[in-house]
């Protein structure tokens, strides 16, 4: 289990400290701690009801307006309303308690990916980087290709450096720079986990590819996955598959035929993502009977695996996306994973064994001194050269 405390009732730790956030003495945590804790989910104390969740599923929430107003200029914008019930239908209500719950000084557990990711989002909606950053944290460690493909899932909205993300902030009222900060810093920790996401997917396509949750991905979130180059699928047959089953899904959700124009209208230029000419033989032939590509594309494909004559003038385009479709995927990962968790930990470097390993010599520093310089004669040279004057004096 675990169990996220808000920074103001808890003793600081280093990475609040690197983060920016002010600390506050002893007694003023405590009397937050006990002030706040008591106020959670107090009906009678409460000036303020939230409904909050999407969907349908919206719960109620009491509130206190002097102890959520000044967490963040959100609240401060929502609470500035006369109006004793307030609407939340943008944030899911599992993230909402959350953020509640971190407000009040209580126990956050993040236990499951779905909570950990609705309390990410709510956490980047009402600027609070703290959460934000333990949310990312905690879904780090739980990253394999399933996780990263649910919360890939429309996460880039919530980042500053991926495709779609948002360009402006979500409200008028966070126009001052305390405000941008706590964007600035909300999106840093979204664009980190995203990263750290698309490498493990990168690591482990296979399974991503055939996970049936791949299915239920937008256009753009399938794009960021299959237009990377170094997805290390062991077949561009699973690739081509996965496209297949996706295009499958998005006509059935449009309510269209399922063909193979309408497939290939689906996918756009995804279907131009596999490396069709890395196919051979009958791994070739079940790529081009699925029909992602146009039946032209498919006859050039087929004579240059062949090594024929093409069936019709190749232009500059059309020969280009055929080098590409045979161009080796590189082996090498795209970069290294941003450290939010034991599990993006970078490894060690491996050491030698004292007995069966040779240590790797120290390279030599390059000396730019004159020549006669650099060449000093040693203890040995300079007492032989000595004793051999000794000799020339004595026999002269």
């Amino acid at each position: 289990m675990t169990v996220v405390t808000n920074p103001a009732c808890t003793t600081q730790s280093d990475d609040e400290i690197e983060s920016g956030h002010e600390s506050i003495s002893g007694g003023e945590c405590g009397l937050m701690l006990d002030e706040n804790a008591r106020l959670y989910d107090n009906e009678k104390q409460s000036d303020i009801i939230f409904v909050a969740g999407i969907n349908g599923d919206t719960w109620r929430y009491p509130g206190h307006r002097r102890v959520l107003a000044a967490t963040s200029p959100v609240f401060a914008a929502l609470l500035s309303a006369k109006t004793d019930v307030i609407i939340v239908d943008y944030v899911d209500r599992r993230g909402f308690e959350q953020l509640l719950r971190y407000h009040y000084c209580e126990p956050t557990q993040l236990n499951s990916v779905a909570t950990a990711r609705c309390a990410l989002d709510a956490a980047y909606k009402f600027l609070c980087p703290p959460l934000a950053e333990r949310c990312a944290r905690r879904l780090d460690e739980m990253l394999d290709a399933g996780v990263a493909l649910e919360i890939l899932r429309d996460l880039r909205f919530l980042c500053a450096r991926l495709p779609g993300a948002a360009s402006a902030p979500p409200l008028p009222a966070l126009s001052d720079d305390a405000a941008a900060r706590s964007l600035a810093q909300c999106s840093r920790w979204c664009d980190s986990l995203a990263h750290n996401a698309l490498l493990v997917l990168d690591n482990d396509a296979d399974a991503a590819l055939t996970d049936e949750r791949l299915e239920d991905l937008t256009y753009e979130d399938l794009a960021l996955i299959v237009k990377r180059d170094t997805l290390r699928v062991s077949n561009e047959l699973v690739l081509v598959e996965a496209l297949t089953r996706w295009s499958t899904a998005a006509c059935k959700r449009t309510k269209r035929e399922l063909t193979s124009s309408n497939k290939r209208v689906a996918l756009g230029e995804l279907a131009y993502c596999p490396r069709y000419l890395l196919l051979s033989g009958e791994e070739l032939d079940r790529a081009l009977e699925l029909e992602l590509l146009e039946p032209m594309e498919r006859a050039l494909v087929t004579a240059r695996a062949k090594k024929l004559s093409a069936p019709v003038p190749v232009g500059a385009e059309q020969e280009a996306l055929l080098r590409r479709w045979a161009r080796p995927r590189p082996k090498e990962p795209a970069a290294l994973p941003v450290h939010l968790s034991s599990r993006s930990e970078p490894l060690p470097e491996p050491q030698p064994s004292k007995l069966c390993a040779r240590r790797s010599k120290r390279p030599k520093q390059p000396s730019f001194a004159p020549e006669e310089k650099r060449k000093k004669p040693g203890c040995c040279a300079r007492f032989g050269e000595g004793l051999l004057r000794a000799f020339i004096c004595l026999f002269d």
